[in-house]
């Protein structure tokens, strides 16, 4: 029985199912899902792992990032980064195929968790894992 506890959990691909999966809240009107993959283990401590591709309002960004604190986290593309995108990297689930964030995207990084976001574009790329 211990063991299948222990195995339950969730993983999924439906884009429509996987930011509430995440932030346990509905999807705001002003933010669009593209892509996602989401993995959640069994245990009451919810470890996950997600990855998202979203197309935000530059006025929800700007709210996110400071929710989230990620000002202070600034960066630009580097070779730890490129390393991250990498299939050998180590994670939970595999990077999916459709999660390529643009190298002229800025580089937030919290804990193990990324966040690109390419103001031109104004697309979001997130992976963000919690072990």
């Amino acid at each position: 029985m211990l063991t299948t506890l222990i195995s339950c959990g969730i993983e999924t691909d439906n884009k429509e199912q996987i930011f509430y999966l995440w932030t346990n809240a509905e999807l705001p009107k002003d933010v669009l899902t593209i892509n996602g993959k989401y993995w959640e283990s069994g245990h009451f401590t919810k470890e996950y792992e997600v990855y998202i591709h979203l197309k935000p309002t530059e006025k929800w960004w700007n709210e996110f990032k400071k929710v989230n604190e990620l000002e202070a986290h600034k960066s630009n593309f580097s070779e730890e980064i490129r390393l991250k995108l990498k299939p050998d990297y180590k994670r939970v689930i595999e990077i999916p195929e459709w999660f390529r964030p643009n190298k002229n995207s800025t580089v937030y990084q919290k804990i193990d968790s990324q966040f690109y976001w390419n103001e031109t574009t104004r697309d979001l790329f997130i992976h963000e894992i919690q072990l």
